[in-house]
């Protein structure tokens, strides 16, 4: 039988860390302290097949992590989600090395994978200071990059993040080679069926196709047509959601962030 992933056991840690160790602000949390106040030491070191690797031995760890990985909120997203193997998964192996893809915590991830992930996304993104900052705003550029520049987190785990903790209508896409590669949605579309197929060519008047079609796309919200994205959408009261596209060029890759208005 497959494992199946918990979302409380993560979260639940996540918090505990925070009261254990008294961090009230982003700017407190200095992963490799908090590392060490656990018994684990960070590296930087070539890993040639994967983002970061722990290994354990007791109840002492050693994170090492890609030197490849040059942008601060990856960095800080890869020990965190090695720090939550250490914590939750003590019985499942001494060694583990994640990869990018592990740790996009996709639906074809690991149990484990999956919960490391949303334990590094709520300790570097406690929900309830999260969602103070991003009360009253809707996901546009300089939202996603404001948060991502006060959490000290990569635009896409901050992109997500928003979308995890949103209570509005709200869908979360990363693109490539203009086609879907992994999205999510808030819980508010929990009841509606909303899904996308990875691998999917994106809709045509979408502003992440622009990008790959043009090189660069809209640099504000634009309004779309509800069924090039999602298609059909019962009890769902709108004709058309508002898109904000944000390059990655350096990763070839697009992030939607998708609302109803």
């Amino acid at each position: 039988m497959t494992q199946k992933a918990s979302k409380t056991l993560p979260l639940a840690e996540a918090s505990k860390l925070w009261s254990l160790y008294g961090f009230t602000s982003p700017k407190e949390l200095i992963l490799e302290d908090l590392a060490m106040a656990m018994n684990i030491f960070v590296v930087d070191a070539r890993l040639d097949s994967a983002a970061a690797r722990l290994v354990r031995k007791g109840d002492f760890g050693l994170i090492r992590v890609s030197d490849g990985l040059r942008l601060s909120g990856q960095r800080r997203f890869a020990i965190a989600h090695e720090i939550g193997h250490f914590v939750m998964h003590k019985k499942v192996s001494q060694l583990l090395a994640c990869t990018d893809s592990d740790m996009r915590a996709s639906y074809r991830s690991s149990a484990y994978e999956i919960e490391a992930s949303i334990f590094a996304g709520a300790l570097l993104m406690p929900r309830e200071l999260f969602q103070a900052r991003m009360e009253q705003t809707v996901p546009t550029a300089d939202v996603i990059k404001d948060l991502a520049s006060e959490f000290d987190t990569s635009l896409t785990a901050t992109a997500l993040r928003y979308v995890e903790t949103s209570k509005d209508y709200c869908v979360f896409v990363v693109s490539e080679n203009n086609k879907i590669r992994w999205w999510r949605a808030s819980d508010s579309f929990g009841n509606h069926n909303l899904w996308l197929d990875s691998k999917t060519t994106l809709p045509r008047h979408s502003a992440a196709a622009a990008f790959f079609r043009d090189g660069e796309s809209p640099d504000e919200p634009i309004e779309v047509d509800m069924k090039d994205w999602f298609g059909e959408m019962e009890d769902i009261d709108s004709d058309y959601v508002i898109e904000q596209a944000i390059p990655l060029p350096e990763f070839d890759q697009v992030i939607s962030l998708i609302w109803l208005p």
